[in-house]
């Protein structure tokens, strides 16, 4: 998601990406891209610029090299936040495991960057906003035993070296030679999470048979 602030327990998505990997071939799906934009909420209060005591349009144009006028009329032209929200969960209905009897277990298992900390937060609550929700209450948007978070494989794996010198997405990229162009677009942002994704699942897959776990506590 990109967002029109950075606390998730209270900011609006303005974009929202995803893409589809199959769990068996390790691959992307063809043509699971989806991309929307979202009005956001504070545009629904009747203010003329609800984001004066905020950067946070700056750094929207910024990074899209625009204005941040250009950016507040784009925000004001998206579609209703429910209209977009629903699309989305429609979305994620197609690529349930089964066909029938689609329930929580059947369910896309989430999966980005840092989402964690940011994104998941953010549909818990729009979840509860707009009824996606278990009798428990919570999200029932995706699979609810595992959740990937790439940002953790990173730190997994590079915990011990000087060599990458934060978990930005950013420097990420610029470590692995992924290009950075059109970055902070969320379509972009999937797109590159899943490949390194796919990368690191890859590589599990190829170590796992080089690696003996059974009994290894009994020696």
């Amino acid at each position: 998601m990109e967002t029109d602030g950075s606390d998730p327990y209270s900011c609006s998505p303005v974009q929202l990406a995803a893409i589809m990997v199959d769990p068996i071939k390790l691959e992307i799906i063809k043509d699971s891209e989806f991309n929307i934009n979202l009005k956001p909420e504070k545009l629904d209060l009747n203010v003329d610029n609800p984001y004066m005591d905020s950067d946070i349009l700056d750094w929207h144009s910024k990074v899209r090299g625009s204005t941040p006028e250009n950016i507040l009329g784009d925000w004001k032209t998206y579609p209703a936040q429910e209209k977009s929200w629903n699309m989305f969960v429609n979305y994620l209905d197609k690529y349930h495991s089964r066909s029938s009897r689609k329930n929580i277990f059947s369910a896309p298992v989430a999966a980005g960057y840092n989402i964690f900390r940011f994104d998941l937060k953010i549909v818990e609550r729009l979840s509860k906003k707009y009824y996606n929700v278990t009798n428990e209450g919570t999200s029932s948007l995706f699979y609810p035993r595992d959740t990937i978070d790439v940002m953790n494989l990173v730190f997994y794996w590079f915990e011990g070296s000087k060599e990458i010198k934060n978990l930005t997405m950013d420097t990420l990229r610029e470590y692995l030679g992924i290009s950075s162009e059109n970055s902070h677009d969320a379509l972009k942002d999937v797109k590159d999470t899943a490949e390194i994704l796919i990368r690191f699942l890859k590589l599990h897959r190829k170590l796992f048979d080089k690696v003996k776990f059974r009994n290894s506590f009994t020696k």
